[in-house]
């Protein structure tokens, strides 16, 4: 059986879910397909949309231009990062939100489930349950059944070791991926190590219950040359591949020694596009779900010149706190209110700090850099990264490993389909600058 089949055959969990979603929002519409593509369309698309409109019927309504000024968001995040609990088994040098112990008053398995109604009844798209642990939360299984039942899609982020027979078989199938890791750095005071090899098998236990897989990894100074078996063996198997490079943030700030070095660029740009071609090939089988739509916030930051965090997606802390992205939480940078305390629409349609930060900020420090430039995708423009590396906002966060990989990786993908596909990051529509002063 190829890769492509198998995937297809576990994707029939997804089915069910299978809709397109949009939201209004003051520029005209966002849309999800079933298959994964995400569009912006103009005000008068209201004319055609519905539930199983195509592609075809939204096509004239394609949004050509996009009004980005400063405080720009979405008035609803199509995604939503939730932290059930900061409570870990485990300590891993690299755990960006320095888990372990549970925070000082992490919101009751109710108020998760109000949250849940308040999102769906907003049009939220998607919930990524991590930690911690989320699935040492005591109300995991009933949170993530209910977040199904409310149609919203489902991710969840696990190192596994809890993915038994009995949690697995409590769980909806349909519209849920399990992303377990294997990052070869999932150590603890409790238990000595929790090996690869049992991350995998847990990964496929949860194949075995119908569930479609991921694999997230660091990649470090430590796996850089097992990489490529990871990718083969997750590929023998059906499994998608999501991997961030080894950042300074949470506990990784104290080990740096784990970030990847310019030596590492080669090796490591191989196995991320044998990894951007294999997920496509599996976005294509499973259609729209976490992997996808957190893709399009990449297209979302380029298109806008502003980060996607806290304009297209949030990070809800396990006491409520909400905050733009996994990295800003890391930081403890831009909290943006409680929705312990207040409804979400109510927090997420307030003044947030961080929509005041766009790329123009980094102007001085990204002049003269060798990615500052439209034939590149560069991520690093990101307020948190700099504050991590650099104790300020607006410098560069990039290592010289990312700074090194980005003009590489840009060559390796230019002529390959992955990179003529609409999951590249291109600039679909335009948005005006703002003056410069």
């Amino acid at each position: 059986m190829d890769d492509r089949i198998a995937v297809a055959d576990l994707a029939r969990n997804f089915r069910p879910a299978r809709r397109v979603r949009f939201n209004a929002e003051d520029f005209g519409f966002i849309i999800g397909f079933p298959d994964g593509e995400v569009e912006l369309l103009a005000p008068e698309a209201i004319a055609v949309l519905r539930e199983d409109v195509t592609q075809a019927e939204t096509a004239p309504y394609l949004l050509e231009t996009l009004p980005a000024p400063k405080g720009f968001h979405l008035r609803t995040p199509v995604l939503a990062w939730i932290e059930l609990t900061r409570k870990c088994n485990l300590s891993c040098p690299h755990c960006y939100i320095d888990a372990g112990k549970a925070r000082a008053a992490e919101m009751s398995t109710s108020r998760w489930l109000e949250l849940i109604d308040e999102m769906a009844a907003v049009g939220v798209w998607a919930i990524a349950f991590t930690g911690g642990e989320p699935t040492l939360h005591p109300g995991f299984a009933e949170i993530v059944c209910h977040a199904r039942s409310r149609d919203l899609l489902v991710g969840i982020a696990t190192h596994g070791m809890f993915l038994s027979e009995e949690l697995l078989g409590s769980l909806p199938r349909e519209g849920v991926i399990i992303s377990v890791s294997i990052d070869d750095l999932h150590t603890g005071p409790r238990e000595k190590s929790f090996p690869a090899e049992q991350a995998r098998a847990a990964i496929l236990r949860a194949q075995r219950h119908g569930f479609l897989t991921n694999v997230m990894t660091n990649t470090h100074r430590r796996n850089i040359d097992g990489l490529a078996d990871l990718m083969a063996w997750a590929r023998s198997h059906g499994i998608s591949v999501r991997s961030v490079p080894m950042s300074p943030i949470g506990r990784g700030k104290f080990n740096r020694y784990l970030e990847n070095r310019v030596e590492d660029v080669e090796t490591a740009a191989q196995f991320w596009l044998q990894e951007c071609t294999w997920e496509h090939e599996f976005h294509e089988a499973a259609g729209i779900c976490v992997g996808s739509i957190f893709n399009y916030g990449m297209s979302f930051a380029y298109m806008t010149r502003r980060c996607a965090s806290g304009r297209y997606l949030c990070y809800v802390a396990a006491d409520g706190t909400m905050f733009p992205c996994t990295m800003c939480a890391g930081e403890g940078l831009f909290p943006a209110g409680s929705v312990a305390e207040r409804p979400f629409a109510s927090v997420w349609r307030d003044h947030w700090p961080m929509r005041d930060f766009g790329w123009d900020d980094f102007a001085d420090s990204c002049r003269g850099c060798p990615i500052n430039n439209e034939a590149y995708y560069c991520a690093s423009r990101c307020p948190a990264m700099s504050h991590a590396r650099h104790g300020v906002l607006n410098r560069c966060g990039a290592s010289p490993f990312e700074i090194e990989s980005v003009r590489h990786r840009s060559v390796l993908i230019a002529d390959t389909p992955t990179g003529q596909s609409s999951n590249r990051p291109v600039r679909p529509v335009s948005a005006p600058r703002e003056p410069q002063g």
